[in-house]
Parts: structure tokens; sequence; C-alpha cells
């Protein structure tokens, strides 16, 4: 009922614990967007969407961000989306790993939406091995 109410009040109205290290209510985002994109018919004017901006710094350790890609007939096809992370907790490799695993479980799920979360298969290639035998 209150998703208008920016993030910064948020926080000034729940006032917790301030730490310099860790953001103060998560420390992770996943946003999804469904919103179709906004089509412009202006008469004498060609219009088009701007190029994405240059992802900014996060607030967040990861923000993950999803947004529904449509087809030409204005159906579903497909998510497009995102990670940001900060710089000082995670390398780029990490983030690759973590978008690779993500996409594997969304593929499983997709393939097969009933299926128990306790058969999805997270870890790929020798991991399994590593965590469950070696570790």
């Amino acid at each position: 009922a209150h998703q208008d109410i920016p993030f910064e009040r948020l926080v000034e109205e729940l006032n917790p614990t301030r730490s310099m290290a860790r953001n103060p209510l998560f420390q992770v985002m996943l946003s999804a967007g469904n919103v179709p994109e906004a089509q412009w018919e202006l008469p004498g004017l060609r219009v088009r969407p701007l190029p994405p901006f240059s992802a900014p710094p996060t607030r967040f350790d990861l923000a993950l961000t999803f947004t529904e890609r449509r087809d030409a007939d204005g159906s579903p096809d497909g998510l497009d989306g995102g990670i940001l992370y900060a710089a000082d907790l995670f390398d780029e490799s990490t983030a690759q790993a973590l978008a690779t695993r993500l996409a594997r479980v969304l593929a499983q799920v997709a393939a097969d939406p009933d299926t128990r979360l306790s058969d999805i298969d997270v870890l790929v290639g020798d991991e399994r091995s590593r965590v469950v035998g070696e570790w």
C-alpha cells in the first residue's frame, strides 16, 4: 500500500541501528518489472527509447533486476536481467557465477513449474562433489 514511499524516508522512519559496513535494512535487493515499454506516437516526430545508462554504484551489496520481455504481439517472451554488486565485496567472476546459477535455477523452474525446491540443482559442474565430498 505504501510502495511509493522513498527508501530514504523509510530508513528515516524506522531509524535502524546504523553501520558503515552495510545497508541499514537489507543487503540484497531483487526487483522485477513487467510494465510494457511506453509507445509514443507524436505527429511529426520520430521517438525511440534512450539506451540504458551505465550502471550507477549500488546502494546494496547485491541488486538483481529483471524486466519482462515482450514479443511483437505483446505476449511475454522471457526475462532480461542484470546484477549490480558492491565491488569491495564481490569480483566480476563471483557475480558471473551467481548469474549462471540463477539462470540455471530459473531454467529448471520454467521447464517444470511443479519442481520441488529441494529438487532444484543450483550447483554447476564439479561443484557438487567439491561441496558434498571435499568440504
